[in-house]
């Protein structure tokens, strides 16, 4: 069985280098997650949505997560 993935076994991602990436502060009523800004291009939404994938991965329609 694979062992899950924890933000500190990742690489900091491109996006967050680059500064395409902001948290929304969840004290001022916003949800208080991370963000990616509105001009990001393709392959940082893309990276995005690859890290969170890794690090929230869905089960399959067994109820299985495998992680690479």
């Amino acid at each position: 069985m694979d062992k899950p993935v924890f933000l500190g076994e990742l690489e900091m991602p491109k996006f967050e280098e680059e500064g395409y990436d902001y948290y929304e502060d969840s004290y001022l009523g916003e949800d208080g997650k991370r963000h990616l800004r509105d001009d990001a291009p393709e392959w940082a939404k893309k990276e995005f949505e690859d890290y969170y994938a890794k690090l929230h991965p869905e089960p399959d329609e067994d109820g299985i997560i495998i992680q690479y």
